[in-house]
């Protein structure tokens, strides 16, 4: 059988797992990434998880149509709570806001261990994920841009080392990895981002609030474009 097609906001987890690693897919949805890794023969046990019960009957109906039913396990779970650490290497949690994979990631401590690798893709705020990161310990070794639906996300790929590392705003909402790269996909997203922090600004003034931090943002963003 002819394996899974993935979008492309899923095709930038695959260069992140590694090698005959165990994954934790947390917001699975349809099981499509476990599925397809391990069809590619890239993995060779995953656990699904979701907190909702309707996706997960879903991924149980995929997975029993490639025949993977003994490779990956379905967990109805709210992030990684029903899941135990010696069951997983890599962590893959895409899908919902930087601030409830924080979450996530904070109510799992058992991830502070340089064994596991966190492969994550906020879907809002990446400067608060990349913040949280930098502040406990874990050290981003990669990260990538996808463009799906008419929408840009970040990956980004952690491992923890238990450095404390401090960020200015301008890499926080990008990453390094991504400054570096450039590429269209960034001029696009930078874009999207002044317009954005013009419209706030122009909001905060009017009602006479500081502007400092949108300002000095969108100053940033010009001097990167200009380069």
């Amino acid at each position: 059988m002819e394996n899974i097609k993935l979008n492309e906001r899923l095709l930038t987890a695959v260069q992140f797992v590694r090698e005959g690693s165990r994954l934790a897919d947390i917001g699975t949805d349809h099981g499509y990434l476990p599925i397809f890794l391990i069809l590619e023969g890239r993995i060779a046990f995953a656990i699904a998880a979701d907190i909702n019960r309707g996706p997960l009957d879903k991924a149980d109906e995929n997975i029993h149509k490639y025949a993977l039913d003994g490779k990956i396990k379905t967990v109805l779970c709210d992030g990684l709570r029903r899941i135990d650490k010696d069951e997983v290497d890599d962590v893959a949690i895409f899908g919902m806001g930087g601030e409830l994979i924080v979450k996530i990631i904070d109510e799992a401590p058992w991830l502070k261990d340089a064994a596991k690798r966190l492969i994550l893709q906020p879907m809002t705020h990446p400067e608060k994920l990349r913040k949280y990161l930098a502040d406990n310990g874990y050290r981003i070794i990669g990260e990538a841009l996808s463009f799906d639906r008419g929408k840009i996300y970040q990956t980004i790929c952690a491992e923890y080392d238990g450095i404390i590392r401090k960020f200015d705003d301008i890499i926080l909402l990008y990453g390094e990895y991504i400054l570096k790269n450039g590429g269209e996909l960034l001029s696009e997203q930078m874009e999207i981002d002044s317009k954005k922090l013009s419209r706030k600004i122009e909001g905060k003034r009017a009602g006479g609030e500081d502007v400092s931090y949108e300002a000095e943002m969108l100053e940033n963003i010009k001097k990167i474009k200009m380069r």
